[in-house]
């Protein structure tokens, strides 16, 4: 399962998508934080907007924030 990070390297989402866990520096053992995107509960968030929200209205996610949405900006 890839990482948001790893995702976001590999053109799969918006470089411009984030969730609160890409900052988290504690015990990161699989009990405690799950690193796949599928454990993670959100929420997330676009840079631009500063929102749950993209420039485009539309919710920001790893299953929106997709190649082919006119504001997703991939690396």
């Amino acid at each position: 399962m890839a990482s948001l990070n790893q995702l976001i390297a590999q053109g799969d989402v918006c470089r411009c998508l984030r969730s609160k866990k890409l900052h988290y520096r504690g015990d990161t053992s699989p009990e405690h934080v799950s690193s796949t995107v599928e454990g993670w509960e959100g929420p997330f968030w676009c840079v631009h907007t500063q929102s749950l929200t993209g420039p485009d209205g539309q919710e920001a996610d790893t299953a929106t924030c997709r190649p082919g949405r006119g504001c997703c900006e991939v690396a």
